[in-house]
């Protein structure tokens, strides 16, 4: 009999606000994990991909928006700066 384990590919990312303050993300499947909380992928326009506790009915609407691209993260109004690990 063969067996093969499935792969999840994730990502880990550093950030960090203008204050200073740091932040640790993961990326992974359809989950951005944070120290205290995960959000669900609820879609992406263009460029920008949005996350969620609870999908909204329109998906710019999301609390958090991720340019992986350009390493910018907000949640709510607070912006980060991110680097992939």
């Amino acid at each position: 009999m063969l067996s093969a384990c499935g792969r999840v590919d994730y990502t880990t990312w550093k950030c960090q606000d203008v204050d200073g303050q740091k932040l640790s993300m993961i990326i992974k499947q359809a989950q951005m994990i944070l120290p205290n909380t995960t959000y669900i992928h609820c879609g992406a326009l263009g460029e920008v991909t949005y996350f969620d506790n609870q999908c909204p009915a329109l998906t710019q609407d999301a609390q958090v928006r991720f340019i992986p691209s350009e390493g910018k993260l907000n949640i709510a109004d607070k912006a980060y700066q991110c680097t992939a690990l």
